[in-house]
């Protein structure tokens, strides 16, 4: 595959792949906490701040981990 397509589709898959995690994080956090996800903004006492790091985590976790499945996924597809 022309590697300029295949940089397009990694690209594009990892993004993609970024915004499904992000949006089931956000729903997976509503729905255990029946709260939005936290801000930094919002931040007002210890439990705030230890909600905010939490979601940090997980969020960041989430996201690297999709954008890195999506990411072999495509390079696999493109080497076939």
């Amino acid at each position: 595959m022309n590697p300029l397509v295949s940089r397009l589709l990694v690209g594009s898959a990892t993004t993609a792949a970024a915004v499904v995690a992000k949006r089931a994080v956000e729903f997976g956090w509503e729905r255990a906490t029946g709260d939005t996800p936290p801000t930094a903004d919002r931040v007002e006492d210890d439990q705030g701040l230890r909600d905010l790091l939490i979601w940090a985590a997980v969020l960041t976790a989430s996201v690297t981990l999709a954008r890195k499945l999506a990411k072999s996924g495509v390079e696999r597809f493109a080497d076939d």
